[in-house]
C-alpha cells in the first residue's frame, strides 16, 4: 500500500509519499500513479463537498500492476476536473488549515480501519 499526501500530519509516516504542494498536486500525483498501474484504494475526492476546500488530501493506493485500469484512470482524471470546477472561485482560508489537516488525518485513519475489516473478512 502507498499513501500519497500533502498533509503535514502525515509527513514521515509509513509508506507515505509526501507531496510538497497543493490538494491539486496530490490529485495529479495520484492520477499519474494510477496511469502507471497503481490501484485506487480510497477515492481521490472527499465525499463531502465542504472538504473540497481543504488544502490537504491523503489518498491510499494499492499495489502496482503491469497495466493500468481504464476505469480507475478516468476516476483519477475526473477528480482533477471536478476539483478545479469546485474551487476555481474559492480563496483559501489559512486560519482553518490545522482543522482541515486533522480532519484529513481522521478520514485516512477511518479508511485504514475499513480496509482492515475488508481484508480480514476476505481472509476467512
Amino acid at each position: 500500500m502507498l499513501v500519497v499526501s500533502n498533509n503535514p500530519l502525515m509527513k514521515g509516516g509509513e509508506n507515505v509519499e509526501f507531496v510538497e504542494g497543493s490538494f491539486r498536486d496530490v490529485l495529479v500525483n495520484v492520477r499519474d500513479k494510477v496511469f502507471l498501474g497503481y490501484d485506487l484504494v480510497s477515492h481521490p475526492l472527499f465525499a463531502s463537498s465542504r472538504m473540497m476546500f481543504s488544502p490537504f488530501r491523503t489518498v491510499i493506493l494499492g499495489k502496482r500492476h503491469h497495466s493500468s485500469d481504464l476505469e480507475q484512470c478516468q476516476v483519477a482524471e475526473n477528480a482533477i476536473i471536478l476539483f478545479e470546477k469546485a474551487t476555481e472561485h474559492r480563496n483559501g482560508q489559512p486560519e482553518h488549515d490545522m482543522g482541515y489537516a486533522a480532519m484529513d488525518l481522521r478520514l485516512h485513519e477511518s479508511a485504514l480501519q475499513e480496509i482492515s475489516i475488508l481484508v480480514d473478512a476476505h481472509a476467512i
